[in-house]
């Protein structure tokens, strides 16, 4: 539902740009696209903190692989 709005939202917006004067219609679609472009780095940039904190460290993988040659030795 809240993508059917937007989309109603930006035809009204994009209808209405089209009868300003190019240099304003363009300066607020670059400001829309920048936006939106900006906002959806920033997206990625959390999502790619979010994984990087749930994976192990370089650490904890050579503790884990030290256990496992422990257990095969076996003394």
């Amino acid at each position: 539902m809240f993508l059917i709005l937007l989309m109603v939202l930006f035809t009204i917006i994009g209808y209405f740009l089209f009868w300003l004067p190019p240099a304003i219609g363009g300066a607020i679609a670059f400001g829309i696209f920048f936006g939106i472009l900006i906002r959806g780095l920033y997206f990625l940039f959390n999502i790619n903190k979010r994984i990087i904190k749930a994976l192990p460290t370089q650490k904890e993988l050579e503790l884990e692989d030290f256990m496992k040659e422990l257990k095969e030795k076996k003394f």
